[in-house]
């Protein structure tokens, strides 16, 4: 495995700082740095860490749910990890899958949930997320085998006196070279929209995330838009910065990230404030008349949303 390092340019002495990467002592401070630090992850709660599963399959590192109320299972490995890691992965999203109300126990005992999180328990979508310091390529040439959505982040840490800097990487399956069947995944659209939204709610929201999708595009954010089964996100690296989300059959709203203070004083002729979720460090924006409203009229606010994530 290469050795990185992390050059800081430190303009106000006027030198540049060499930053040796410093791994974790183990694997449970890993996994206990993780838990304790959830804002590294893309938008996801952790619910318990070191879940026994039952019937000696073993115990999952974490287990969360994440902002599109899939179930996720969490494996945390301080060392390079290969393919030989799929069958426990297997394991832990066949439990999860065949055993949701195990999970749902723990769910419900955890006072400080999000409460508008809805995890569809009778039919659960199982994500699996590995994240250790590095992964041999077999794994990023196995790991789209399986049918279940597997994420590989890699995860560095550099510290220099009391500053700490953490390098997170999604890593990317290697393209097939070879044609082969879809595995039916399902794909997050305006059809798949409208199986459970009238078309004409969902028309308004394909119109408005379109209508933000320019927006950030004439401001050049650079973010990520991606469809999700209750809600469009766009996302500055891994995190989210603002959004379009389903709030019921016919309705819809917009999702920002933004300190709440700065949420309650949006009131205009077509939006208000509607609440802020604390778990989720966003405030939902109401449309008074989807008719007529424009995402333009909170340029002010999208702005607030991506210089809070992005940190400019």
């Amino acid at each position: 495995m290469p050795q990185q390092n992390l050059y800081w340019r430190r303009s106000e002495a006027q030198k540049t700082v060499n930053i040796v990467e410093t791994p974790f002592a183990s694997e449970e401070a890993f996994e206990k740095y993780i838990f304790e630090n959830s804002d590294l992850l893309e938008d996801m709660y952790l619910i318990k860490r070191q879940v026994r599963t039952g019937q000696r399959q073993g115990i999952p590192d974490i287990i969360g749910v994440d902002q599109d109320s899939n179930i996720c299972i969490v494996e945390m490995k301080n060392t390079v990890v290969g393919e030989e890691i799929l069958p426990q992965l297997l394991q832990y999203a066949i439990w999860a899958e065949t055993n949701p109300d195990s999970v749902k126990a723990l769910w419900l005992e955890d006072e400080s949930r999000p409460p508008e999180a809805e995890v569809s328990w009778d039919n659960p979508n199982v994500r699996v997320l590995v994240i250790a310091p590095a992964f041999r390529p077999s794994l990023l040439r196995m790991s789209g085998k399986i049918n279940y959505q597997v994420d590989l982040l890699e995860v560095k840490r550099f510290v220099v006196d009391e500053e700490e800097f953490v390098l997170i990487t999604k890593m990317e399956p290697e393209p097939e070279k070879r044609p082969r069947l879809t595995r039916g995944l399902q794909v997050y659209d305006q059809a798949f929209y409208e199986q459970s939204h009238g078309k004409e709610a969902v028309r308004q929201f394909m119109d408005i995330t379109q209508e933000i999708e320019d927006l950030a595009s004439d401001k050049r954010w650079g973010l990520q838009r991606k469809f999700n089964k209750y809600y469009v996100g766009f996302k500055y690296g891994n995190k989210l910065c603002f959004g379009v989300g389903w709030a019921g059959t016919n309705t819809w709203n917009l999702v920002l990230k933004v300190p709440e203070p700065v949420a309650k004083g949006v009131h205009t002729k077509h939006w208000e404030f509607q609440r802020y979720e604390q778990e989720w460090n966003q405030a939902l924006i109401r449309c008074l008349d989807p008719g007529k409203a424009k995402a333009a009229e909170l340029e002010e606010l999208f702005e607030a949303a991506y210089r809070n994530i992005a940190g400019v």
